[in-house]
């Protein structure tokens, strides 16, 4: 498990994120150890454990020992687009075509707006990347589009301009990796391609959300292109 990754992704305060380093460096012991053991290596309660528990994922401490102790390597399956998602798609760029498009990612997900921005500029759309972000707080219905991309959905700066972007009737279409996230709950279109878990930020796992979301893009693109040109 690659528990930095897990701190920064999660936003963990310095406790939670001592426990959770003390449980990577004793976790063949974890199991005899039990909570009360482990918070009082910590210096830490026993309600901080659950709660970090449950904060990157897991029903509460006892999943994430038994997470600790098998780590089981995800399984490589996803989802690529339904033909419901790719016709709302094609709308929206048909409709945007000759007005604003906004990409909005963070940390590896920055690495796709870009990627997005630059296809669509490509085509003659005018698009952006993380840019002109005080659009968001004022009155521009029908007059700009927002892509949000987050591998978990639940990134806590692209939910909250996720949520100003549909409060202000803004159209949002986001990539995620879990459909039933925070973002892919707001977002009036949600592309997932289902293979978002905290357990893929184990060591040397294969984090597919990326190269999935990159497919998904292109094959969307694809659709849409053909029908607003030909």
């Amino acid at each position: 498990m690659n528990i930095e990754m897990l701190i920064e992704k999660y936003q963990l305060n310095n406790a939670e994120a001592q426990v959770l380093r003390y449980m990577q460096e004793n976790k063949q012991s974890l199991k005899q150890m039990g909570i009360r053991e482990v918070a009082k290596q910590s210096f830490v309660s026993t309600a901080t454990i659950v709660n970090m528990s449950k904060k990157i994922g897991f029903s509460g401490y006892s999943e994430l020992v038994f997470f600790f102790q098998n780590e089981p390597t995800p399984a490589p399956t996803f989802q690529v687009i339904s033909d419901s998602e790719s016709q709302q798609f094609t709308q929206l760029l048909t409709n945007y075509k000759d007005k604003r498009i906004m990409i909005l990612g963070f940390g590896f997900s920055q690495n796709l707006a870009n990627y997005f921005a630059e296809f669509l500029n490509l085509y003659g759309f005018r698009a952006t990347a993380n840019g002109h972000l005080e659009f968001l707080r004022v009155s521009v219905e029908n007059e700009m589009l927002v892509i949000v991309i987050s591998n978990s959905g639940e990134t806590r700066r692209l939910i909250e301009l996720t949520r100003l972007a549909v409060d202000h009737r803004l159209e949002v279409i986001a990539f995620v990796g879990e459909r039933c996230s925070s973002i892919g709950s707001i977002a009036p279109l949600t592309i997932s391609s289902d293979t978002y878990s905290p357990r893929s930020f184990q060591e040397f796992a294969p984090n597919l959300f990326f190269g999935t979301a990159l497919n998904q893009f292109e094959l969307l693109m694809s659709a849409a292109l053909k029908s607003i040109f030909t």
